[in-house]
């Protein structure tokens, strides 16, 4: 069940002025620090925009994220299009105050013109993991 303190956003959403997602389910939504925080249960996405105050280059920024990405990931796919750089990757995670303690992530950067969106998905099924790549892929840059 969704948390009934908190506000419900589904469908086509708009994260921040340049970036929407389309939310396939209803999702809890608040804002933690500077991340917007998106979950139901089995699902949570902490979604962190960036700007690029620098004026690089997609391909500059893809490349200093890969530079400072864990040695650890797997699964790691790299998709372009005209308008952005689409980064995913799957690390270990562990926390013992969790069943089962140990479990995997998903890191994503969508990087468009003007900056990109760093994105933490936390699955607890192999539904809700189809669901947050279906999440992800999702991204746009708004028009």
């Amino acid at each position: 069940m969704l948390h009934p303190d908190f506000p419900v956003v589904t469908g086509d959403y708009q994260l921040i002025e340049t970036w929407r997602v389309m939310l396939p389910d209803q999702f809890n939504r608040r804002f933690e620090d500077d991340s917007l925080v998106l979950w139901r249960p089995q699902l949570t996405f902490w979604v962190v925009a960036w700007g690029n105050d620098r004026a690089s280059s997609m391909e500059a920024r893809l490349a200093s994220i890969l530079s400072a990405a864990s040695p650890h990931r797997a699964a790691e796919q790299i998709e372009r299009t005209s308008s952005l750089i689409r980064l995913t990757y799957e690390l270990p995670e562990e926390d013992p105050s969790r069943s089962p303690s140990a479990y995997t992530s998903i890191s994503a950067y969508v990087i468009g013109p003007t900056g990109h969106l760093q994105i933490s998905a936390y699955f607890d099924s192999s539904a809700a993991r189809t669901v947050a790549y279906q999440v992800i892929h999702s991204v746009q840059c708004a028009a």
